[in-house]
């Protein structure tokens, strides 16, 4: 697949933001070194959208490096569609009940 842009839910705010704080409270510059490696995750699905495999249902997921973290997206005709940023140690019910609350918000 080509790539294609990369877009965000208003939601993704939110836990880019509680994802900081938890890197921030327990390693020096560690809300840097988080947003770099969201940053490098969001330029490999932008390049390749299609390089990350679906992990619940139609809901693709890039691990974000080196982080306890993921991004959840699905790919659309147009755009790659960020659904979340969420930590995957949460239970799976969790992640799959967030997934789709987000969808049926946006849809």
């Amino acid at each position: 697949m080509k790539s294609q842009p990369v877009e965000f839910l208003g939601s993704i705010e939110a836990d880019l933001n509680q994802a900081r704080e938890f890197y921030a409270s327990w390693l020096a510059d560690g809300a840097r070194i988080f947003r770099d490696k969201f940053r490098e995750t969001v330029s490999w699905i932008e390049w390749n959208p299609e390089l990350f495999s679906k992990a619940h249902g139609h809901f693709r997921r890039a691990i974000i490096r080196k982080t306890y973290f993921a991004i959840y997206y699905v790919i659309e005709a147009d755009k790659t569609l960020v659904i979340a940023v969420l930590d995957m140690r949460q239970n799976p019910r969790f992640i799959r009940a967030t997934l789709g609350l987000r969808w049926l918000g946006e849809s």
